[in-house]
């Protein structure tokens, strides 16, 4: 099935540092936001899952691929099935943010990338929640490793997604470039990543690109409330 090759993915020794980065970019997106309870849309390896479980935030997801849904729902998570662009109707109770990390590029195109913003505003508006918040490659920095996953079909940028959540009804409230740990670990990382003949090995220079996050962009928007009476 689709992404089944997400779930055989085995973290190697590195890996709890990868976390802590991880865990310091979720942090930082969410700093701000008000944010208790939170959908996410392709949980995937259920990272921001976890995370959210041991900072107290309500979490539920829409996962496409069944071996990552069962995989999160052995783990006590509730995930629904469900593809994007399509989202449900509403959510119980309510929530405050949609989160998708690494999902929009995935879209089938212009067509399908639209549709799913407009339908995260209008999910948004019913639950009564403010925030969607996209993680994302930007090919202004990976150029052609965006092309590297065969599952890539629309082409991603801060300028294009910016342009795209305005368009579907939202304000841009913050957007940028992340790195590992935000501040001061990225750039030594990545000059590893580089000038180190041990880390040309192919998974290991794949892995400190990750972590590095050097290539990748968020994007914090939210959603502009409807204008009532003349």
């Amino acid at each position: 099935m689709k992404y089944d090759h997400f779930n055989e993915e085995n973290l190697w020794k590195p890996g709890r540092l990868a976390q802590r980065c991880r865990d310091r970019l979720h942090r930082k997106l969410v700093s701000g936001l008000s944010v208790t309870r939170v959908f996410e849309v392709g949980p995937g390896l259920g990272e921001f899952a976890d995370w959210c479980r041991r900072n107290g935030i309500v979490y539920r997801g829409m996962e496409s691929n069944d071996r990552l849904r069962d995989r999160l729902l052995a783990q006590g998570y509730e995930v629904m099935p469900g593809r994007a662009p399509s989202l449900p109707a509403e959510l119980p109770d309510g929530v405050d943010a949609i989160f998708a990390s690494h999902l929009i590029e995935h879209l089938a195109g212009t067509e399908e990338a639209l549709q799913f913003v407009q339908n995260a505003h209008a999910l948004l508006s019913r639950s009564g929640g403010r925030w969607l918040i996209l993680l994302y490659p930007d090919i202004d920095r990976c150029r052609e490793m965006f092309w590297q996953d065969y599952t890539h079909s629309f082409v991603t940028t801060r300028k294009r997604i910016d342009d795209l959540v305005v368009d579907c009804g939202f304000r841009v409230h913050r957007s940028g470039r992340y790195t590992a740990c935000f501040f001061r670990t990225s750039r030594l990382i990545s000059a590893l990543r580089h000038i180190t003949l041990y880390f040309l090995l192919p998974r290991k220079i794949a892995w400190f690109a990750r972590l590095s996050y050097q290539q990748h962009s968020f994007t914090i928007a939210e959603r502009r409330p409807q204008a009532t009476g003349p």
